[in-house]
């Protein structure tokens, strides 16, 4: 039960975390970071369309020709030249909104000029209160005075991101139930004729910018060499010219683009690569909706369900496996010209996949911690450790041989006080002594094999290795020792019976390991060591401690009180065995 309690925790904590990346994607929660991811993976520099001109009211210009805003007649003469030379089409990036002053006239004589032209844009801004809206109404128009009203009008807003970037731009806004269309399109338009229906909008009239280069990389002309007769009329001869403001200290007509975040980029440029991509038709689409969050569900879930069901390295090797499928769609979907959002998938796989590691480790140690509580009552500690670190290794028969010290320790004069009591005061005292050895065992380090009726038999130096086993196992055994003498006291003035512990203790090489059947082993250890060990315990005296000569060798020089017995023979050898006993 506290497995299953366990699992379904961990799998309701996976689909709330899915609840929450679904959330985020809805929500465009990453937002700067799939702008920036955006900007990486759609924007790349190209070659400039030889067909556009950008002409710069620069700093230049503005020290040979005097304070900007100049005598308007100045753009008129402009405008004569590009007419003169061929221009297809001219937009200028430029604000009319108020009469001039410089000169008497001079609206008049521009007006004339764009008549003359026939092909030239004039600007017009629109005031928004809201940032993006459907279909782009404005509040407020600016547009030129009523004497320029003789020219085709469009829009020359740009629309900024959260992060001062200019990504998309603004097809068309409406006013009072006009629509003014982007000065890029109306220009691109006296060439190609109207393609609007060629260009992927969203609700709210916007469109994915493919710009060309960053800043300058329109090579601008200075607007003096242009007037001035510096540049040839001719060399505009069926190009497409847009002219604007290029200098920081007249207004702040620069923006930060998707290609050069770093570096501000003159409007009139930034009109020029829209002009360039309506030229070349070259478009970003949204993938559709449900296609797009499609795509996010199959490796999210997919991926969720992977790590659920698997251990942590399979789970690394699917979300391996998910994150280089995903990369490769998505690689697919934008060099086809579709965006979506990219990072919700991957960022979801990769957090899920470090939850389901954790929430294995915390499954794992409380399962850990469950059998090490369950089964250390049936074996030692250790033992259970060790089949834990070595997994279905460690549940194999067959053994190893290792140098240890066993001990061996019965109950002496159990038998007859049990003959005189009830049953059930047998098990309590039986089970106050079995305790009282398991403890002193543990104390010192070693692994309690088994219990033998009234008898144990416990281990040193296995399955762990252990320095100065048999210092261990004697240190043992006189805590045995000293703490049976109180109990043996309340139990002779009780029942009126002695009792007493019984010891023998050997060190040698013995074969350690699994033993039995497949389907029921005992860790535990045979040789001759174990024989010898169980043959002095079976001499021993009640309150005795009998060790072999191979366990003295190793208790001298320890401080530890012997006095030697001499030979004894027991069962199984020929020759007696030199014995001690620790005082």
């Amino acid at each position: 039960m506290p497995h299953r309690k366990i699992r379904l925790a961990f799998n309701l904590s996976i689909l709330a975390l899915w609840l929450l990346f679904a959330a985020f994607y809805a929500f465009s929660a990453f937002e700067r970071a799939e702008n920036y991811l955006y900007d990486k993976i759609y924007q790349r520099v190209s070659p400039v369309d030889s067909r556009v001109a950008v002409i710069g009211i620069d700093d230049a210009s503005i020290a040979r020709l005097g304070q900007w805003p100049w005598p308007r007649s100045m753009m008129a003469a402009v405008v004569d030249k590009l007419a003169e030379g061929g221009a297809v089409a001219v937009g200028i990036d430029v604000l009319y909104d108020t009469p001039g002053t410089r000169e008497e006239g001079e609206d008049e004589k521009f007006a004339l000029a764009l008549e003359r032209a026939g092909n030239v844009v004039l600007a017009v801004y629109g005031l928004f209160r809201s940032r993006v809206t459907e279909k782009m109404t404005a509040d407020e128009l600016v547009t030129p005075i009523e004497a320029l009203n003789v020219t085709r009008l469009a829009h020359v807003n740009g629309l900024t991101e959260s992060d001062g970037v200019i990504r998309r731009g603004l097809f068309e806004l409406s006013y009072q139930g006009n629509i003014y269309r982007s000065l890029a399109y109306e220009t691109a338009k006296i060439y190609k004729g109207d393609f609007q229906d060629d260009i992927p909008l969203d609700f709210a009239g916007r469109y994915y910018v493919k710009y060309t280069g960053n800043s300058r990389w329109y090579r601008p002309l200075s607007f003096a060499d242009v007037y001035e007769g510096r540049v040839p009329p001719a060399y505009f001869k069926g190009k497409l010219v847009l002219i604007g403001l290029y200098a920081q200290g007249v207004a702040k007509d620069w923006h930060f683009t998707s290609i050069d975040g770093e570096k501000p980029t003159y409007g009139v440029e930034i009109h020029a690569n829209k002009l360039q991509q309506f030229l070349s038709g070259d478009y970003l689409r949204d993938l559709p909706g449900r296609i797009s969050f499609g795509i996010f569900a199959l490796f999210s879930i997919t991926g969720a369900a992977l790590f659920i069901r698997h251990k942590p390295k399979t789970g690394l090797c699917a979300l391996a496996a998910l994150l280089a499928s995903y990369g490769a769609l998505a690689y697919l979907i934008a060099d086809a010209g579709y965006v979506m959002p990219m990072l919700y998938a991957p960022v979801f796989c990769s957090v899920s996949y470090f939850a389901a590691l954790m929430g294995h480790y915390v499954e794992t140690h409380l399962n850990e911690a469950r059998i090490k509580t369950t089964f250390g009552k049936y074996m030692a500690p250790p033992v259970v450790k060790k089949i834990l670190d070595e997994g279905e290794e460690g549940l194999r028969l067959g053994g190893t041989r290792r140098d240890v010290t066993v001990l061996f320790v019965d109950l002496r004069g159990f038998t007859p006080l049990s003959e005189s009591i009830t049953p059930e005061e047998v098990v309590h005292i039986l089970n106050e002594y079995l305790d009282l050895v398991a403890s002193c065992i543990h104390r010192h380090g070693g692994t309690l094999d088994k219990f033998i009726g009234d008898a144990a038999m416990a281990l040193w130096g296995a399955p762990y290795d252990m320095e100065d086993h048999a210092i261990a196992a004697v240190r043992a055994a006189m805590a045995m020792s000293g703490k049976s003498a109180e109990l043996s006291r309340k139990l002779k003035a009780m029942y009126g019976k002695d009792v007493g512990f019984g010891i023998g203790i050997n060190s040698g090489d013995a074969i350690i390991g699994n033993i039995g059947a497949a389907f029921r082993m005992d860790y535990t250890a045979i040789g001759d060591a174990v024989n010898t060990a169980a043959r002095l315990e079976s001499n021993a005296k009640p309150g005795q401690i009998l060790v072999s000569q191979a366990t003295a060798d190793k208790l001298f020089g320890h401080d530890i009180p012997m006095n030697f017995l001499g030979g004894l023979k027991v069962k199984g050898k020929t020759e007696e065995i030199p014995v001690y006993e620790i005082l």
